[in-house]
């Protein structure tokens, strides 16, 4: 029989016990998750420059990924807190490629409305050929504002 002592960081052949506020710490995990607390698909990418989170991305600029614009390939929006992120590793920004995301629009919007990369990573509901997503909600605010979306990348 083995016996192993238990520790609350991520430490070599000992049990796993949660801290004081209830985190378990582990360096890899091997499993499958059944459900995630966030909504988005991510992986990093390079950055020409830090953009805040729901920015409009585009492959382009000094690094790998730039803000979109009108006319664009829109591949991604900033996120957060993805579900899933992949090359965690890798210095950059995390792009939201499916799922939900907030995302940073200017003018009104409305639940169902598709969105477009319009200007600088703001998207608008103008038509272009920069589908980012479709709003799941409504806002009536004429400035820029995070708004909720369904990625269409």
């Amino acid at each position: 029989m083995c016996i192993r002592d238990s520790d609350t960081s991520a430490t070599n052949n000992t049990v796993a016990v949660r801290d004081s506020s209830g985190n378990l710490a582990a360096n890899v995990f091997n499993g499958i998750s059944t459900q995630a607390r966030y909504a988005d698909l991510a992986e990093i990418y390079r950055t020409d420059e830090i953009h805040p989170v729901g920015t409009a991305i585009a492959v382009g600029g000094e690094a790998e990924v730039r803000a979109a614009t009108i006319g664009d390939i829109c591949i991604g929006v900033i996120s957060d807190n993805p579900a899933y992120l992949m090359n965690s590793e890798a210095e950059g920004q995390a792009v939201g490629l499916k799922g939900r995301i907030p995302v940073r629009v200017n003018g009104p919007v409305s639940k169902g409305q598709a969105v477009y990369a319009w200007k600088n990573g703001v998207c608008s509901t103008i038509t272009t050929n920069a589908l980012v997503g479709v709003a799941l909600e409504t806002s009536t605010e004429e400035g820029e504002k995070l708004v909720e979306c369904v990625l269409k990348v």
